[in-house]
């Protein structure tokens, strides 16, 4: 070849022609003109096979075409060539996300933004693959460095939005996804992640608004259409929500997502053999889907078909071990069978996945969040242990005080902090954890007394239409007395969700016991006629300080509703209160949950309107007030000792379906 040719004016002249060539065919591509720039981008790279302008493009046009596996060799060739190539990082970033590739795709993404920090596009990127990784913190960083460089950014306000909405950071979240809305306000993407934060705020009604809008701007889209039928199904307006969902599904017929929630609507409706429909098609679809084997398994819990429910549970659970709800979902399905041993492993698995020492944390609902009311029983339940001689206990005591002294505690409505995350670190290995809980086994016999006079018990109850009486000494003493000790002594009172202040232990969250099942099944044995054939689907124990006040009136969705209490008589200061106070009149069938469940004003207007009367029981340790869990109740004035051993703690068993009572 001779001499210099870099001076030459040939080499001169064919970069130059390269450099058109180029320019013509970005024209090309910016114009979706694809072929035309792919045929100038592939005659560029048989003249210089290392150009990395023609390489990255070429990648990304595959890129474009659905051929993302062709598109990242070309694209990662072009970042070898140019190290600094911020585009092409960005790009690959892209393709590797494509691919489920997330973590190479994050590695991609860092490069971009390194090599050119104001790509806001990149850091916005980078946020959402940290996010679908659950690397919140780092999510947030990222969506705030695209801001920070774009103030205007629509998709990075909103994104935001998201992630602050999944750490319940719900005012912020709002906030950005306003911002997103105000900036970019047909886009019906940026509309529906504000109707999900809203959503998230209990904000129902301007969340419908929202979705609403979004799809005026795009009816046909079935995200759109499957966010409004969650929000219309969490407002119990069923018929709508399976609606929207149907659509959804006419406009994308492997939307798993919208056909799971079809199938979860028709459930909550009654609607089993439909339900049943649905969810067998996202089965046959895809016979490895954990969640719909878990559904379907819900469905024939429903209808009392214990054995295929069972056998869903299993399968789901053969396919993703893992999956802790499967496990919750099954031990109620064999204690139902008559399996309480397999039912308590179950629930201890279920436990331990949610809040033993591997239990992830991010869920911030579990870990995240205190009350006061949780702060303060848990120091006194500490100091009670460490009393027990259990000395670790005096230790996370003063952590605990030093936590309560360290927040500034809200008032009104608002009455739960969310831990910043230095509070967190002082107590994320303890809070909401199992840390002790007492060997509670199965007793030889019953636990039920058998002095009981059984057949007055279901005389009374059907003598008092729709079913009602109480009765004392219904435990034997060394039942009692290790119930009484496992609810004292066990950290499983992780229920913190009532403003009342009183907190709640949960069958699948350590309640759950040989011992407890036993005394469930042992009720049911002794007074046959009142249960029939119900069997236990529900289960839970409250515990109240002396000052708290107790729940609301409500009925709740079960057939027979036993509720016993535990702590001495010596603790009540009022002996002809402090118990449960039990209307004659049920809630009617045609109304929702959270109309039976949780609308105050409703009920109470129902029962001026049927005033039929009501049985007002006093506390009284090893009491239990038995009565059709349709009738309306409510916790019975009440004032007790302070002092921890004194708390009022009941238990509520329920039995059989509602709609079976």
């Amino acid at each position: 070849m001779g001499g210099d040719l870099s001076a030459g004016p040939s080499l001169r002249d064919a970069q130059r022609r390269l450099q058109d060539a180029l320019r013509f065919a970005v024209e090309h591509h910016n114009a979706g003109r694809l072929d035309q720039a792919e045929d100038i981008y592939r005659e560029i790279l048989d003249i210089e096979p290392e150009n990395p302008s023609a390489l990255h493009l070429l990648g990304v046009i595959a890129h474009q075409v659905g051929e993302s596996e062709a598109a990242w060799p070309l694209i990662q060739q072009a970042t070898k060539v140019a190290p600094n190539y911020a585009e092409a990082h960005a790009d690959l970033g892209l393709v590797f996300n494509a691919l489920g590739r997330v973590e190479e795709a994050i590695a991609s993404y860092r490069q971009a933004v390194s090599v050119k920090p104001g790509n806001a596009a990149a850091h916005n990127n980078l946020g959402n693959a940290l996010f679908a990784i659950g690397d919140f913190d780092n999510a947030i960083e990222s969506y705030q460095s695209a801001i920070a460089h774009h103030p205007g950014y629509a998709k990075a306000h909103s994104s935001l939005g998201l992630v602050l909405h999944r750490l319940a950071r719900s005012e912020e979240a709002i906030a950005h996804c306003r911002e997103a809305v105000d900036l970019d306000p047909t886009n019906p993407d940026t509309l529906c992640n504000l109707g999900i934060a809203l959503q998230g705020n209990c904000e129902l009604d301007t969340a419908i608004e929202c979705f609403k809008k979004a799809l005026a701007l795009d009816p046909e889209n079935p995200e759109v259409l499957n966010n409004l039928g969650n929000v219309l199904q969490e407002t119990e307006r069923f018929d709508e929500a399976v609606s929207r969902y149907r659509e959804a599904l006419t406009h994308a017929p492997d939307y798993a997502d919208a056909r799971k929630n079809l199938g979860n609507a028709l459930h909550a409706m009654e609607r089993y053999e439909e339900a049943i429909e649905v969810i067998e098609q996202l089965i046959a679809a895809d016979p490895s889907n954990p969640d719909a084997h878990n559904d379907l398994g819900l469905v024939e819990q429903d209808l009392s078909r214990f054995d295929r429910a069972a056998a869903h549970f299993e399968q789901a659970l053969a396919i993703e071990p893992g999956y802790a709800n499967a496990h919750s979902n099954l031990a109620l399905v064999k204690n139902a069978l008559g399996e309480p041993e397999e039912a308590v492993a179950h629930f201890d698995t279920y436990l331990q996945m949610m809040r033993g020492p591997e239990a992830d944390t991010s869920d911030l609902e579990l870990f995240r969040f205190v009350s006061e009311a949780k702060v303060s029983h848990d120091i006194e339940q500490y100091r009670y242990l460490a009393e027990q001689g259990n000395n670790r206990f005096d230790e996370l005591a003063e952590i605990f005080e030093t936590l309560r002294d360290d927040i500034d505690w809200p008032e009104g409505d608002e009455f739960r902090v969310r831990l910043s995350e230095a509070q967190f670190g002082r107590v994320a290995d303890c809070y909401n954890r199992p840390l002790n809980r007492v060997d509670a086994p199965k007793i030889d016999g019953s636990t039920v007394n058998d002095s009981l006079d059984t057949a007055s018990i279901t005389r009374d109850y059907f003598e008092n239409a729709p079913g009602m009486t109480y009765f004392d000494d219904a435990l034997t003493d060394e039942t009692l007395a290790l119930l009484r000790r496992y609810l004292l002594e066990s950290t499983i009172w992780f229920d913190t969700k009532h403003r009342e202040g009183y907190l709640g232990a949960m069958l699948n969250d350590g309640l759950a016991c040989p011992l407890v099942l036993q005394i469930a099944e042992d009720f049911r044995q002794a007074l046959p006629e009142v249960f029939g054939d119900h069997r236990l689907l529900q289960c839970w124990a409250f515990k109240y300080d002396s000052s708290l006040k107790g729940i609301e009136v409500h009925a709740d969705a079960a057939a027979v509703n036993v509720n016993f209490w535990v702590t001495p008589d010596a603790a009540n200061l009022s002996p002809e209160s402090g118990g449960l106070v039990v209307y004659k009149a049920e809630a009617p069938l045609d109304w929702r949950f959270t109309d039976y469940n949780a609308d105050q004003a409703r009920i109470r207007q129902f029962l001026v309107e049927n005033d039929s009367g009501k049985m007002v029981v006093p506390h009284r340790q090893n009491r239990v007030v038995l009565f059709n869990s349709d009738l309306f109740h409510e916790t019975d004035r009440f004032t007790f000792k302070p002092g921890y051993k004194n708390r009022r703690i009941n238990v509520t068993m329920l039995f059989g379906r509602r709609q079976d009572g």
